[in-house]
């Protein structure tokens, strides 16, 4: 292994994602001088910081070790491609199998704080919806979780049902931020019943995130079914 180049690597790495030295070692749980001495090539962060720092920064370790950064930047797109294909085909099987008359519509939110891109098929006999990404905005806020839940819910009459849910409100010992959370998080509900038409069902998910002190933080997202897929 090249110290030196092992270190400059992980400089590369806590640039590239806008951390002071303070900010990798408390993501890391070390202190900013071991940081800073393994950014100067005179010390190595042991086996299990490599792969913290591998599995943190979605980095292969073979090429950490290596001493190239080979970070998986487009990862997170590159999921919402396959789900997105996932999606398309899954509605494609279901047009086969059961040739009716389906329509399309996006999945959307005019919530100020987050963004939500999705699909709804319907048709007379059947609903399916498909979140695949939700973004939160704010990329200044770096408040860190300790559990989320996500929950997908339809309104009507007063009545709120439960949908579909992502995550619970375990505690873990690996605090991540909100972006973060949300890298992990998407809804398929294959046969969604609501009591008038799809598109004017009161959606929206709630999202409850629970901080270190244990504080409950609630976000409520609204949901629009805008314009044709078809």
């Amino acid at each position: 292994m090249n110290q030196e180049q092992i270190g400059k690597t992980i400089l590369e790495i806590r640039k590239k994602n806008n951390m002071t030295q303070k900010d990798l070692a408390d993501r890391l749980n070390v202190t900013a001088q071991a940081v800073s001495k393994w950014e100067n090539g005179r010390g190595l962060p042991d086996i299990e910081i490599l792969q913290k720092i591998s599995k943190e920064f979605n980095i292969d370790l073979d090429t950490l070790l290596n001493g190239t950064v080979s970070k998986k930047t487009h990862h997170k797109y590159f999921i919402i491609i396959i789900v997105l294909l996932l999606i398309i085909l899954s509605i494609l099987l279901i047009m086969i199998l059961n040739p009716k008359d389906f329509n399309f519509s996006d999945i959307k939110s005019n919530n100020d704080k987050f963004e939500v891109s999705g699909v709804a098929a319907y048709s007379k006999d059947k609903n399916s919806i498909y979140i695949s990404d939700i973004e939160y905005k704010d990329k200044e806020n770096k408040e860190e979780y300790v559990g989320m839940e996500c929950i997908l819910y339809e309104s009507h009459d007063s009545v709120e049902e439960k949908v579909s849910q992502c995550g619970d409100m375990q505690e873990t010992t690996n605090p991540k931020t909100l972006k973060e959370l949300l890298e992990q998080t998407e809804f398929k509900v294959e046969n969604f019943t609501c009591p008038t038409n799809i598109k004017e069902s009161n959606l929206y998910i709630s999202i409850n995130l629970k901080e270190k002190s244990g504080t409950i933080t609630t976000y409520k997202i609204p949901l629009e079914l805008t314009g044709s897929c078809n």
